[in-house]
């Protein structure tokens, strides 16, 4: 196993959206929000601010959100697999920032860039880092710490009673911080 594959989720297995923490859902409820006027501008969408307000964030939390978004819109290099607001799958890309904001979380900001680096070329993910850091140490500040896969127990189902519970047979983060070498 190389070093990046204990950051990264593997692409194959598709997570459900009910099956993540409270930070989780917040995070991916407010990407899914946040690209919503983007699919079909010409409807009325509700506000994705609205979202980290209720759940403690400053303004700094949204503007960093939304200039992370708008950097990644401006500069990728692929498509991005985000799902509508009603889907109960989880989206590749999706996932991948909630592994970028987690490592970010956990002061490993150059896993967390190199995870970026799938989405934006080495002179946007320095552009992008900034505010991922300014969102992910925001969301630590309000309690809302994202939590690692690969660290929780396999419990055996029983009813849900906090967002850690929720965090059963999640996938291992993997990542090859070589693929970023090749061009």
């Amino acid at each position: 196993m190389s070093s990046m594959q204990s950051h990264r989720r593997p692409a194959p297995r598709r997570e459900r959206f009910q099956d993540l923490c409270d930070a989780e859902t917040l995070v991916v409820s407010v990407l899914r929000l946040w690209a919503e006027p983007l699919r079909e501008p010409e409807r009325q969408h509700p506000h994705w601010q609205d979202g980290m307000t209720a759940a403690g964030l400053s303004n700094d939390a949204a503007v960093a959100f939304d200039t992370l978004m708008r950097i990644v819109l401006s500069a990728t290099n692929r498509p991005l697999d985000l799902h509508r607001p009603p889907c109960p799958a989880l989206g590749t890309d999706e996932a991948l920032l909630l592994d970028m904001l987690r490592l970010a979380q956990q002061g490993q900001h150059g896993e967390a860039g190199v995870l970026m680096n799938d989405w934006l070329s080495l002179t946007a993910v320095r552009m992008a880092m900034a505010p991922l850091c300014v969102l992910a140490g925001a969301l630590a500040r309000a309690g809302l710490t994202l939590p690692d896969p690969g660290k929780t127990s396999h419990m055996p189902s029983r009813p849900v009673t906090g967002p850690i519970d929720q965090l059963r047979d999640r996938p291992r983060p993997t990542a090859d911080r070589g693929a970023t070498l090749l061009h």
